[in-house]
Order: C-alpha cells, then structure tokens, then sequence
C-alpha cells in the first residue's frame, strides 16, 4: 500500500514537471515565432528573422562596419540584422528619430557604458527627461563659456607635443628617429581633454609614456567588451547592476581605467570640497559642473567619459588626417603651402576663429570626418510606444534601431559619384546647390537633437588647431606606406596601432 502511495506521489510529479517543460517549450516556440513575425515585412539576411547570429558574426568579425554596409547595398536602406534590430543608412530618418521631441528614446545598450553600477551618466542614461536634466547641467561647461582658458589650455598642450617632437623625435639627413604618431597622437587628446576638464594634463605627453597603461588595457580589454556587446544574453548581463559591480574597474586597480577612475576622484573630491590645488581660477569644466550642482558622483563620471570617448574619437581622426594627407602628393601640397603661408607667429598656436579662414584646412578635416566617421556602433535607438513607419512599412514599439555611419558618410551619393574617394577639393568646387546638400548632411557627423555630442566645439577647436601646427612646423612620411596602420572595429570604436613616421623640421 505504502509503495503503490509512493509511486503515485513520483507519478504527480512527473507529470507536473513534464507538463511545466512543455508549457515553457510552447511558449519558447510561440516567443520564437512572435519575434520573427512581429518584423517579417522587413528586408534582410535570412538568418537575422531568426537569431542573432547574423549580427554576432558581423561584429565579432572585427568588421562589423562592412557587413552593415554590405546588407544596405543588398536589401535597401532599412535592414534587419537581428530578431529585433534593424540597421538603417537614412539621414532623414536618423533625424527623425534622434530629433529633440522624437518618440524614440536610447536603447538598453547605452546602460553598457555606465562607470558605476548605481548611477547613470549622460551616455548610458536611458530616460529621455532625465537625460535632458543631465545634459542641460553639462553643456555650458562643454560650449567653453564658463572657461576663457579653453583655447590658450589647447594651445599649451599642443605646444608640448611640438617640443617634444623636435627634441626627441626630429630626424635630420641620414638619422632616423622613428615616432609612432598613433601613440603620440593619444597622448595629446588625453592630455587635452585632462587640461579642460580637470584643470591641468595628467601628463601623457610630459612624461611620453602610457601613463596607468590606460591606452594598453584599455585596447586589451576592447576585444571581450565587443564580444559581450554582439551576444545578446551576455550583453543583457552586462547591464545588469549586480553583474556591473564586479566587472567594472574599480578605483583600488593599479592600472588602467581603474587607476584613472581613482585619480580622476581624489582631484574633484578636493574641488568640490572647496580645496585648491594651485593658484589658477577653477575656469574649467569641473567648476562649471560644481557651479551648476552636479553631484561628485555624476562629476567623476563625465570626466571619466571625456576621456574615454572624446580622446579616443579626436585620435582616430587625427591619426586618418595625418595618413590621408601624407599618402597623397597632391593634397600634401596643397595643405602645406595653404598652412605655411599663415600669417601666425611661430611662438604662438593659431586661434580657432583664424583656422577657419583656411578652406583647404577645413576641407581635410571635413573630408576625414565624412569618410572616416568615428562610431562605428549601432547606438540604437527605441521604437516609441505607439510605433512608427518607414516607407509604409511597421515598425513595432520597442523595436531596435540603430545608425550604419560607415553608410551614411562614406559611401552616401550625396557626396558625389567619387564618395568612396578621400577628396577634400569635393568641399570647394562643388556647386553652391550640392555644397548646400552636402552641409546638410555632414553635420550629422556629431548627431542631430537631443543625443548631438556636447564635445562637438571642443573637437572642431582641436582637430583645427592640431592639424594646423603639425602641417605648418614639420615635413611628414609614412615609414611603410604599404601598411601604415592596424585598425579594428571594437565596441563600436577603432582601434588604430602603428602609425610609424620620419618627420623633420620645416625650414623657415
């Protein structure tokens, strides 16, 4: 009697559990086929309607630019890429969707990029008035009218990379002394934005070394970011703040973002507790930020951001310049006789409103930004609640839409028949009717509305000024012109390596 009990009791609960696995199954199928039908009306690879393996192996690739750009040749201007993510290369609607009263709002992608688990920053902070508060508090300290000293703190940091580059690195006649320009490159954007933000450079430059091996760990470590980022359940615990805490860097690591973190803390610690540490007036972007009632907290995060986007992006279009330029006679000439006719002092930097009276100049620059844009990255956006449409077709709410930049400046039309060329005269014999056009268009390069990068002006301001100095004081080659450099596609950023040159003073 008792066994027959027993056997009942383990009956019950097989039957439950079997009936638990299939009612999960049943609706693992039903969410399976849901995902897929929900955007079967758009174009795309096969795979992608169905799993996000399509996107996995694009991104993972290290390529993920190009398979982007690949699918939008092949299926049209909007594409899926995964059960829920769609890829577009269309201005117009990237304008609308990132316009200052869209409906759409930031992915969860952006909680990636927090600094702490508990606190979001104007980058990974996804609600669209709480962002908009955050933004409002850091923009006059982005726009430089709070801190006179933005210019004369650029110009002193440019100055030291031209000292060392004449005291170290000159070649002369037969000698040789080789300089990697991609590290150089770096220091000085870190060194630039540390001056602004932090009210002096920490130092790259001075001291001509990875300094906390900040550039070193942080390349190290792009590869497994990328990774968590492309798989959709690692990335989902990437976001999750319990999971944030033990991964992030922390402030007790003696290299890298951590150790940056922890310098960065103990300097606006002391700032926002009214201590001095030299005799300058506090005119930077910290003082703006504590002026305008930013927490420590929200402080430290945006300076860590700074350097970690805006150094980076500066860089990569300073070392594309210096390639573009150098690799072409032609347009090597041009720039140079353009920058060396100048009428500036040699002891002084020029100023930013001088730079843009050069057209040539402006037109590398320009050139660079469209054809080498920096963010490589979906950074989706979020279908609103009540949905939207495309060229007549659905798109669901909550549906995922991110930005092919490789697409939308490189190999856009509207740039000419020759887009796919690096062309800086495109910017001055165009007619006024495509300048127009074109303008237009290339002023997405910093985004449009409401998610438009704050260090737009800091970047004009820097890229201008460098490009200028570089060209007018020294004669530049590539080392191996036949590889002049190592470039991955990571986490949505470039990683560029071993930009080797020979460069020499200008006669005067």
């Amino acid at each position: 009697m008792k066994q027959s009990s027993t056997n009942g009791y383990a009956a019950s609960a097989t039957t439950i559990i079997s009936a638990i696995l299939v009612i999960w199954l049943t609706y693992q199928v039903y969410a399976f086929i849901a995902s897929y039908r929900r955007l079967r009306h758009i174009p795309g690879p096969r795979l992608a309607a169905w799993s996000s393996l399509w996107w996995i192996t694009a991104a993972l690739s290290r390529k993920g630019h190009l398979y982007l750009h690949d699918a939008l040749k092949q299926y049209g201007p909007l594409v899926r890429i995964a059960p829920n993510i769609l890829v577009t290369s269309d201005t117009a609607f990237v304008r609308k969707m990132t316009a200052v009263r869209s409906p759409y709002t930031r992915s969860d992608w952006n909680k990636a990029f927090r600094f702490d688990a508990d606190r979001e920053n104007v980058f990974s902070e996804t609600d669209a008035r709480k962002h908009a508060d955050l933004r409002q508090k850091l923009t006059m300290g982005y726009t430089g009218k709070e801190n006179p000293h933005l210019e004369p703190d650029i110009n002193n940091v440019i100055m030291s990379l031209v000292d060392l580059l004449k005291v170290k690195y000159t070649s002369r006649g037969g000698t040789l002394k080789p300089v990697d320009m991609g590290q150089l490159l770096q220091y000085l954007t870190l060194d630039i934005i540390t001056a602004l933000s932090l009210g002096k450079p920490f130092g790259w430059i001075a001291d001509d070394e990875d300094k906390y091996a900040y550039i070193a760990t942080m390349e190290a470590n792009m590869p497994a970011m990328n990774f968590m980022s492309a798989v959709p359940a690692l990335s989902r615990l990437m976001r999750m703040p319990a999971i944030q805490r033990l991964i992030l860097p922390s402030m007790r690591d003696r290299i890298g973002m951590g150790k940056v973190k922890a310098v960065i803390h103990s300097i606006i610690t002391q700032r926002c507790a009214g201590a001095k540490t030299d005799d300058k007036p506090p005119n930077d972007m910290t003082q703006s930020f504590i002026d305008h009632n930013l927490t420590l907290g929200e402080i430290c995060d945006n300076a860590l951001l700074q350097i970690l986007a805006g150094s980076d992006t500066s860089g990569t279009i300073l070392r594309s310049t210096m390639i573009y330029v150098t690799s072409n006679p032609q347009i090597y000439r041009k720039l140079t006789a353009e920058v060396r006719a100048a009428a500036v002092p040699s002891d002084q930097v020029i100023s930013y409103s001088a730079s843009q009276q050069l057209p040539y100049l402006n037109a590398c620059i320009k050139e660079t930004l469209r054809y080498y844009p920096v963010n490589t990255g979906l950074s989706p956006k979020t279908v609103g609640p009540d949905g939207d449409t495309y060229n007549n077709m659905h798109l669901p709410a909550g549906t995922e839409i991110g930005i092919s930049a490789w697409s939308l400046y490189r190999h856009n039309p509207i740039y000419g028949a020759d887009c796919a060329v690096y062309r800086p005269e495109r910017w001055l014999d165009s007619t006024p009717e495509q300048l127009v056009a074109m303008e237009k268009e290339h002023e997405m390069v910093f985004l449009y509305g409401r998610f438009k990068c704050l260090g737009e002006r800091i970047a004009r301001i820097e890229l201008a000024k460098t490009v200028f100095e570089l060209f007018r004081r020294f004669e530049w080659s590539l080392l191996d012109p036949m590889r002049p450099l190592e470039v991955e596609d990571n986490f949505g950023l470039w990683v560029q390596r071993g930009l080797m040159m020979r460069v020499e003073e200008c006669e005067t």
